[in-house]
């Protein structure tokens, strides 16, 4: 959690409060039966206070999930705050929220459908009898995507829960179609105003006679916050003791100059005290003491509740005050007239004991402290990105001034990790480019080298490799951090593979492991993750697998992102050792991970291309293909010509794998699409990795000479070529041309190499990628003793794996879902303990604590629980457990 808790506490019921009657009733019956409740009306008008009054007073069994809305959160931060509000109700989640907030917050229409869906399902199966989601004050929300967002959850609810709002404007969501439907209740000015008997009961209570009382009420026109600050001021006198012009004028004038009385009233200490502790949202005494340099700021808050100047108190652990933001406002605003500078000390102080760095930079941009902030935008925003994506940084970002944005290096490099992490590559190299000019006019080494390796990495995913080599050579010779260190070897190893030097990756990846061990910082692991194409290069096996180790070292037991590419990267390493079926159970497992965290690019990227080499191997042609082309149509999109040109190699090296000619073909021509409108430096090495596909196609339509010719130069491009193990996949599908040309000597040349590159490798590597050609040469007349038994070998481990995928095949029910049988479950046995915690009616806290659990963890028991079981709820899993036992 990285906000406040304060922020999902709703205020305590406020002493004093003046029964509302038919509004209150009205409200309460909305909040039971409409998908939305909006409290519409200028500040001052009670709406906070009306709902959390109502609130309280829902019986047991109902969910309440409120969330204070601060100026400058965004979608990801306040669906961040619901999700925690929610958690006392154990939401069953089936994928993790954390990553439904980032899917969510990446503002794709089709992702946040994907997401309100979800998100809907799991309310619904929430065991309340009813439940209310509370946004307070959504006016201070400007990222258009929370209110596009809102909008689909609301037109999905289920009659179970719904969404309360308060705000002073109209917000911008579809409430003509919800009036149409009857699904929206609404309380606005008219009906939030006072009566003319309760601010009588109002007068009453602060000693003040009815025919005072009526002129109040006729004066701020039944205004309940001009009403209370009317009363206050007057302080025992008359009407006549305030100015007759000030009460005539519109609400936010009058509301300032009342605060100007009640404060003339205080002692100057406390008033004081109430003007610079207005700096910040929530007051508590050690901050207050902090920001004011007071040492009994709890004595002054206790003072301040008592004379109930339009304070909320919240529910929180240490006592903590809310100002009514009108107030708050007003006295702000008298700081920013008479003391603008003490205003921006006090933002700073308030800055100093900020514990969240986004509310901390949110500070420093009021204080004016623009390069402070910056600072710690460059230190903290990209430790968070890699798990909460980038568009909380976007949001960050967006509240600096257009012209400091477009100045500060440091704000330029985080945009260019956002355009990073999007793959927006040009957008990525004119950022950093620009971030690099900003270090260096400020000749900071450390941040240069780090703008300077980044652009490399943009020039790389551009095609422009000769750039990328000259800016990499002035990288070497520079004094360049450890971060900086780190993010040039991994343009190197990129720039290597894709200039034809794919032999020189593995090492250069072992001496960027060295640094990264010492660094210890997560985003540079994610930003530095293993690219699809450096499996099976050669003399890549220890470094992918001591990669992989790290990577699940540094990401932990909780699933996320990392852990995902550190089991691909481990299910990489068995494919290439031949161990299929270990292969297919640390995909499976990455997949659950990426299931329940969410699917990035990268991770994405790897189970597909990781399933459809496992089933080319395995003679499953269609699959392969299928997946193949997804993988083409899920990523195409995010690449430009360099990028389009391997994401098509890809496809062909499935295509001809598994002897589909017409996608092979495609394949083809695609990549000379991408060829044609690449530069030409040091293009040929760059691009022979396709030429073995050329001769592929040319061997599935009967072009024997022509393969054979085509094959035989590749092979002495060897390096140029060997991209995911395809040297040992053209020798033996060359062996196996020349075996029929009776040539069985050079074939028997070919075979041998194919295996001393296989035990160099420790297994058989792209050799696998040739089925039918292995299991040709297997039964090859002439083929020396030895080299058939291990070629029978390799065959042999494809017959197993086949086995057990067929055996897999067998065992899955068919059928429409009506029709299947109670499910086969195959709970573990930590599933098991945390099914019987259920079923004796833990909650998720409860079960985390007595197993010695994290509350994550827990969460993903839960979630593959109801999945083995076939249920939506806790009480249903609760039910089976109860029924069939463990």
């Amino acid at each position: 959690m990285t906000f406040a808790r304060t922020k999902i506490q709703p205020p305590r019921p406020r002493p004093g409060f003046v029964p509302r009657g038919a509004v209150q009733a009205r409200l309460a019956q909305a909040l039971l039966a409409r998908r939305l409740v909006l409290l519409c009306a200028p500040g001052g008008y009670g709406k906070t206070t009306l709902l959390a009054e109502e609130i309280a007073r829902m019986g047991a069994g109902h969910a309440v999930a409120w969330v204070s809305v601060d100026a400058g959160d965004d979608l990801h931060r306040l669906l961040d705050c619901m999700v925690t509000a929610l958690e006392p109700y154990d939401p069953p989640w089936r994928t993790a929220p954390e990553a439904l907030i980032a899917a969510a917050a990446r503002g794709a229409a089709d992702e946040q459908r994907k997401v309100a869906a979800e998100l809907v399902n799991t309310l619904d199966a929430c065991e309340v009898a009813h439940g209310v989601v509370v946004f307070d004050d959504v006016h201070r929300v400007d990222d258009p995507a929370f209110f596009q967002f809102l909008d689909v959850v609301v037109e999905r609810l289920s009659p179970r829960w719904t969404v309360a709002l308060t705000t002073r404007d109209e917000p911008p969501l579809a409430l003509a179609r919800l009036r149409a439907r009857d699904e929206l209740a609404e309380l606005r000015e008219v009906q939030l105003r006072f009566a003319r008997d309760e601010a009588r009961r109002l007068a009453a209570a602060a000693g003040v006679e009815a025919s005072v009382a009526d002129r109040l009420f006729e004066r701020t026109h039944g205004w309940p916050a001009g009403m209370r600050i009317a009363l206050g001021a007057l302080g025992g006198g008359t009407l006549a003791a305030l100015d007759e012009r000030a009460l005539r004028t519109v609400e936010r004038p009058m509301f300032d100059f009342l605060v100007t009385e009640v404060l003339a009233q205080l002692r100057p200490e406390l008033a004081d005290f109430l003007l610079a502790t207005s700096v910040l949202p929530e007051l508590e005494a050690t901050r207050c003491e902090a920001v004011t340099g007071t040492a009994h700021a709890a004595r002054l808050l206790d003072e301040i509740e008592r004379l109930g100047l339009f304070v909320d108190v919240l529910d929180a652990p240490a006592r903590t005050l809310r100002l009514h933001d009108l107030f708050r406002d007003a006295l702000l605003q008298r700081l920013e007239l008479d003391a603008p500078q003490r205003l921006a000390e006090l933002r700073a102080r308030a800055a100093a004991s900020e514990p969240d760095p986004v509310r901390r930079i949110g500070f420093l941009i009021a204080a004016g402290e623009h390069e402070q902030a910056a600072q710690l935008v460059f230190e903290h925003l990209p430790l968070r990105m890699p798990v909460s994506g980038p568009s909380g940084a976007v949001h960050v970002l967006g509240q600096f001034p257009a012209a400091f944005r477009e100045r500060s290096p440091e704000l330029l490099y985080v945009r260019g990790l956002v355009a990073y992490l999007r793959w927006e590559f040009g957008a990525m190299f004119e950022l950093q480019q620009r971030a690099e000019a900003g270090f260096a006019a400020r000749d900071d080494a450390e941040r240069l080298g780090m703008a300077r390796a980044s652009r490399v990495m943009a020039l790389i995913a551009l095609g422009r490799m000769d750039e990328a080599g000259d800016l990499l050579a002035t990288l070497r010779g520079e004094r360049l951090s450890l971060a900086g260190r780190i993010l040039m070897l991994n343009a190197e190893s990129w720039l290597a593979l894709d200039t034809g030097r794919g032999y020189e990756v593995a090492g250069i990846v072992d001496a960027m492991l060295d640094l990264l061990e010492d660094a210890g910082r997560p985003d540079l692991w994610y930003q530095t993750t293993t690219p699809n194409r450096f499996p099976g290069l050669r003399g890549m096996g220890p470094p992918l697998a001591r990669h992989a180790e790290l990577l699940l070292r540094v990401a932990g037991d909780e699933p996320t992102p990392l852990r995902a590419i550190g089991l691909l990267c481990q299910a990489w390493g068995a494919l290439w050792r031949g161990r299929l079926d270990e292969a297919r159970s640390l995909e499976e497992r990455a997949n659950a991970d990426a299931d329940w965290v969410g699917h990035t690019g990268a991770v994405r990227g790897h189970l597909l291309a990781l399933g459809a080499f496992r089933h080319a191997i395995l003679g499953d042609a269609a699959v392969a293909v299928d997946l193949a082309r997804r993988r083409v149509g899920e990523l195409l999109g995010g690449y430009r010509e360099w990028g389009r040109y391997v994401l098509w190699f890809f496809a062909g090296r499935v295509a001809g794998s598994c002897g589909d000619a017409p996608l092979l073909r495609e394949a083809l021509r695609e990549i000379d699409v991408a060829r044609s409108r690449l530069g030409t430096a040091g293009l040929p090495e760059r691009t022979r990795m396709v030429e073995p596909l050329a001769a592929q196609l040319a061997w599935l339509d009967g072009r024997t000479g022509e393969a054979i010719a085509r094959w035989q130069d590749a092979l002495s491009h060897e390096q140029a070529i060997d991209v995911l193990g395809q040297a040992s996949e053209v020798r033996l599908r060359l062996a196996r041309a020349l075996a029929r040309d009776q040539r069985a000597g050079d074939a028997e040349a070919l075979l041998r190499e194919t295996v001393a590159r296989a035990r160099e490798d420790e297994g058989p590597g792209g050799a696998l990628l040739a089925p039918d050609a292995l299991r040709e040469l297997c039964e090859a007349p002439g083929v020396d003793a030895g080299l058939r038994a291990q070629l029978r070998a390799w065959c042999g481990c494809l017959d197993a794996a086949c086995r057990t995928q067929c055996a897999r095949d067998d065992a899955t029910p068919a059928g429409d879902a009506k029709e299947r049988p109670a499910p086969a479950v195959a709970l573990s046995p930590r599933e098991v303990e945390v099914l019987a915690r259920i079923a004796a009616g833990d909650g998720n806290k409860q079960i985390a604590r007595s197993l010695d659990l994290s509350l994550h963890t827990v969460k993903r028991h839960v979630a593959n629980i109801l999945a083995k079981l076939d249920v939506a709820s806790r009480g249903q899993a609760a039910h089976w457990y109860r029924t069939h036992g463990s």
